[in-house]
């Protein structure tokens, strides 16, 4: 039987277990490319929202550059005034600088130092001698149609410098700088797009590059910049940056929760299929050893059948031939065949009323009994046997036992298949101890043998339908159909009531039936 099973478990294994196994060993080593997948898509969504963010700063500053240069075409002599006037409305602005027909101006606010000034003057000053070549492209590109803005790096602290080609009042093209606060053109210029951009979706906030602290928040919460997985570098502003993230989870947290959902179903729906290809192949188990058990069943009980049928077709076909004279000893024959009759009818009796137990066709006749006057009758009508066997039957009857509600038939037949066992089991002791008793709300019958016991690891099984102990030498002598102690634990259920077993290999068995003194 077991290679069978072992087959039997390697196919299940293959056909429930494997395949969602290699789909589990699939996903887990494409999971990190189908994440990448998906951060890929959400990062180029995060960075086109930065992006308009640095296209709308850069549309500040064009804006500011084309007005600057009417102000300077149109106003001839008076630029000065445009030129302030324009500083006064765009308070990020400090100064502007412009390089043009040879003549140099610079703008400040009303309330900039004398300091500040000439630290002004001279910053561009620095950037027109060191940055030839720059200027020299910036103009290119106005002469061909189109404005670029360029940032410069001025050392000067909290102050960012935007630079660019222009065109004076007779048309030469010089160049122009606009010294801005960096902060204030963060928070006055680009605040309200990076509102309108945030929204409830996203949390966006410009950091200092170097130190990470924050300048300003669509939030207001002030956040460390290494909370922020996705930043770019503000095109005008080099040391300063913007970070974005989703509201509640980021990205990492959707990504991570999703792994681990799919991990975990993936790991239970294994679980379910090895569960069910373990109960499979168990199911399967017992019914292959159930098999086994009834093809015992029918030896054993074949063997039973033909043993008490040969000695009554040989007795009686010896009488019958007349070769026996002597009076006696035909007697002597007869009662071998009686009771060898009497064998097989129990043993028919046995196998009807465990298949009638079996498909629930016994009905229970319960009346009120007195139980010990039913173990006496018992023990009376086995006294013949137990003189046969050569062994010794005790009855201690305990008193005043109340009525108990059970099927006479049925407590019989239980006892009956328990002395059988005694008597089958006995070994040099020949003696059976039958009492009763109460215990708490029961009523018990115990039967007592000190044959050849069952080991611990066996108590459990007698029970069970077909099952009989193969070890031991008397064990193989003494045959049997093993549902003699199964028949008595389904009575037992009948009643309401409990069977309990103590037992040690060499030294006995006892058996206590418990009925309830009150039927619920």
């Amino acid at each position: 039987m077991k290679k069978p099973l072992a087959n039997i478990g390697i196919l299940l294994l293959l056909i429930i277990a494997m395949p969602p196994l290699f789909f589990t060993s699939y996903e887990v080593s494409n999971y990190y490319q189908n994440e990448q997948m998906i951060d890929s898509i959400y990062t180029s969504q995060l960075e086109s929202v930065i992006f308009s963010v640095n296209q709308y700063s850069d549309d500040i500053v064009s804006g500011w550059a084309n007005q600057i240069e009417q102000d300077i075409q149109n106003a001839d002599t008076s630029a000065a005034a445009f030129v302030s006037a324009f500083i006064k409305r765009n308070v990020s602005i400090r100064t502007v600088f412009f390089m043009c027909s040879g003549k140099q101006n610079s703008f400040h606010t009303l309330n900039t130092s004398r300091a500040f000034k000439t630290s002004g003057d001279s910053i561009f000053n620095g950037v027109l001698e060191n940055n030839v070549a720059m200027i020299e492209r910036l103009k290119q590109y106005l002469e061909a149609g189109y404005r670029k803005i360029q940032p410069v790096e001025t050392g000067l602290p909290g102050y960012s410098l935007f630079l660019f080609a222009c065109r004076d009042s007779g048309g030469s093209t010089g160049i122009c700088a606009l010294l801005a606060d960096s902060k204030k053109f963060i928070s006055e210029n680009l605040g309200t797009k990076i509102q309108s951009v945030a929204r409830d979706k996203f949390y966006l906030s410009a950091f200092e590059l170097d130190s990470e602290t924050e300048i300003y928040s669509s939030d207001l919460r002030k956040v460390s910049g290494k909370n922020f997985e996705h930043k770019q570098k503000l095109w005008l502003l080099p040391g300063y940056q913007l970070g974005i993230r989703l509201k509640g989870e980021t990205i990492e947290d959707m990504v991570q929760e999703r792994m681990w959902t799919n991990i975990w179903l993936i790991i239970i729906m294994d679980l379910i299929l090895i569960l069910a290809a373990f109960f499979v192949y168990r199911g399967v188990h017992q019914q292959m050893k159930l098999a086994q058990l009834k093809s015992e069943f029918v030896s054993n009980v074949s063997h039973e059948i033909r043993t008490p049928l040969a000695i009554i077709n040989m007795y009686s076909e010896t009488l019958e031939m007349g070769r026996i004279k002597d009076e006696s000893k035909k007697m002597e024959y007869y009662r071998v065949i009686h009771n060898e009759t009497n064998r097989l009818s129990g043993i028919v009796n046995k196998i009807l009323n465990f298949s009638k137990i079996e498909s629930g066709n016994r009905e229970m006749k319960f009346t009120e009994t007195n139980i010990n006057m039913l173990l006496q009758q018992i023990i009376q009508n086995y006294q013949h046997h137990f003189k046969n066997e050569g062994l010794i039957c005790n009855f201690y009857p305990a008193g005043h036992l109340p009525l108990i509600n059970i099927d006479p038939d049925a407590i019989t037949d239980a006892t009956i298949n328990l002395i059988d066992n005694a008597i089958k089991y006995s070994t040099d002791k020949k003696q059976i101890d039958i009492s009763t008793g109460t215990d708490g709300n029961n009523i018990f019958i115990e039967v007592k043998d000190y044959g050849i016991g069952i080991e611990e690891k066996y108590q459990k099984l007698v029970f069970d339908k077909f099952f009989r102990v193969t070890k031991g030498n008397l064990a193989h002598k003494a045959k049997g159909s093993g549902i003699g102690l199964s028949i008595v634990k389904q009575i037992i259920i009948a009643h309401q009531g409990s069977i309990g077993l103590v037992s040690k290999a060499g030294e006995g068995s006892k058996f206590r039936l418990n009925f309830p003194i009150h039927k619920t």
